[in-house]
């Protein structure tokens, strides 16, 4: 037997792991990422293994669950209810958790590797996709923030808790992008304050939403109506704001005139979507007083961004360069092409919501990992991962999916499905033999590395008491939660636990 060091009760606890015949000889699954994916997966394998697989997850953070946790409106919290399945496995004595453990840092990926007999990176995508953006003019100024760390930020992600939005001191808003990721962010600045009191929104992001002077935000898209990318259920709930006392600007007949001959044959997506837009203006004609408005527009793409000349924290405006639609009925296909026609706008703050992207863990080269660059993501064919020295060949024993497999695409349902693929694969190669016949250490060998580094992890008995801090701090002022945000102090609380 050996001691592992974990957080418990204040001190370093001795955890005794007993070296049994079936744990040492069981097939070790190590998951990087602890998001839907990483999770799904694990649950996956767990659901359909005969005893005789092991699945341990990492995380880089103290907590879990990912863009469930961070990602996630505070006002849906029907969409984290899968955290129910996932809490299914942490009963599991197949089940570990490696909280507070980075990859490539904490732990190479190579000491990864020689203690499991496969690793399914689910670790999704952390980065901005800026998609040309980032040559923009004036992009850089202060005034300009992504949605993946205005999300980040209101969510209580620790690395965005200083972003601090100058809301107080802005009053429009353009929101770069219109997929769902857009709504959530116009929805969150435009809701009243009180709509937030019982959710599990932060603290710090209460204070400075309730200081807000924003009263319209625009969102624009590159491309046309019929291209938008939010789902008809996020578009309905900024609708709704009407009950809020928040408008609706009408979109402007150029963007839908053109269409509305052709109604009978879109999909129901499409016209469902036109109906939302002529019903909600209908009931808005009866009230143009409104204190606060959203308005949607199309064909524009930014081509630069002027700060305030008095205020370094605002913008003045942005400029917008209009754009044309190419028809391509052959690929089925439209093409934005430029004009040289420009628009500018007032606004005092610009969020770019234009998706998200992958990047590769320190030691993919060194096992042959191929990652495509461009798209942000690892190469594979089903979650199988190709090998970056022969396109036509998969590197054993390694696995992806998620959004780091297919891209920043779909749902937590799809993302399930996918996860699910990435399981089967797993257990169809195990009963092939395809893995390697020796036994590996798994959780042992890797605690033992962490111990050597005096590196402290979570476990998931240290979460359960983590959660339970915030779900008792959150009652006191009548929320969902009270997250903590700061990793130091996450651990700091685990460690003053008794």
């Amino acid at each position: 037997m050996m001691m592992i060091r974990s957080i418990n009760n204040g001190i370093f606890q001795k955890t005794i792991f007993k070296s049994t015949l079936n744990r040492f000889h069981s097939t070790k699954v190590a998951i990087i990422g602890s998001g839907p994916s990483g999770f799904y997966t694990a649950y996956h394998l767990l659901k359909k293994s005969k005893g005789d697989l092991k699945v341990d997850v990492f995380e880089k953070l103290p907590v879990p669950y990912g863009l469930v946790r961070f990602g996630v409106a505070p006002d849906h919290p029907e969409v984290k209810n899968c955290t129910d399945t996932f809490e299914e496995i942490s009963n599991s004595p197949d089940f570990s958790f490696f909280g507070n453990v980075k990859i490539g840092k904490d732990v190479s990926l190579k000491e990864l590797r020689d203690n499991y007999n496969c690793i399914v990176f689910s670790y999704g995508c952390d980065e901005d996709n800026l998609i040309g953006l980032s040559k923009i003019p004036g992009i850089d100024s202060k005034g300009v923030i992504t949605a993946r760390k205005f999300v980040g930020w209101y969510n209580g992600l620790p690395d965005f808790q200083d972003l601090n939005p100058p809301l107080d001191q802005v009053e429009n808003v353009i929101i770069i992008g219109n997929g769902n990721v857009a709504l959530d962010v116009a929805r969150t600045m435009l809701v009243p304050i009180e709509a937030w009191s019982k959710t599990d929104i932060t603290a710090n992001a209460q204070n400075v939403l309730k200081k807000s002077k924003v009263k319209n935000v625009k969102i624009v898209a590159r491309r046309g109506f019929l291209q938008t990318a939010f789902t008809n259920k996020e578009f309905r709930e900024l609708l709704e704001l009407y009950n809020y006392g928040v408008g609706f600007s009408p979109v402007p007949t150029e963007f839908l005139d053109p269409v509305r001959p052709f109604i009978k044959n879109f999909g129901r997506v499409h016209k469902r979507r036109l109906e939302l837009i002529d019903r909600y203006f209908e009931a808005i004609k009866q009230n143009v007083n409104f204190p606060k408005t959203f308005e949607l527009d199309y064909l524009k793409s930014p081509i630069e961004v002027k700060p305030s000349s008095k205020n370094p924290a605002i913008l003045e405006s942005t400029k917008f360069q209009v754009n044309n639609l190419l028809e391509d009925d052959e690929k089925n296909s439209t093409k934005v092409v430029p004009t040289d026609i420009t628009i500018t706008y007032k606004n005092e703050l610009l969020i770019t919501s234009t998706g998200y992207r992958g990047s590769a863990l320190p030691g993919f080269e060194e096992f042959g990992i191929a990652f495509d660059e461009k798209r942000g993501r690892i190469l594979n064919e089903h979650g199988r991962i190709k090998n970056s020295k022969n396109p036509d060949s998969f590197v054993d024993g390694f696995y992806s999916s998620g959004w780091i497999s297919k891209g920043p695409t779909g749902v937590i349902a799809s993302t399930m499905i996918d996860s699910f693929d990435t399981g089967d694969l797993i257990l169809e190669d195990k009963a092939q033999g395809k893995f390697e016949s020796e036994p590996k250490e798994g959780a042992q060998g890797i605690a033992k590395i962490l111990q050597n580094r005096n590196h402290l992890y979570v476990t998931w008995k240290d979460w359960k008491k983590l959660e339970a801090k915030e779900i008792q701090d959150g009652k006191k002022v009548g929320k969902l939660r009270e997250k903590i945000t700061d990793v130091d102090k996450m651990l700091d609380v685990l460690r003053n636990l008794k």
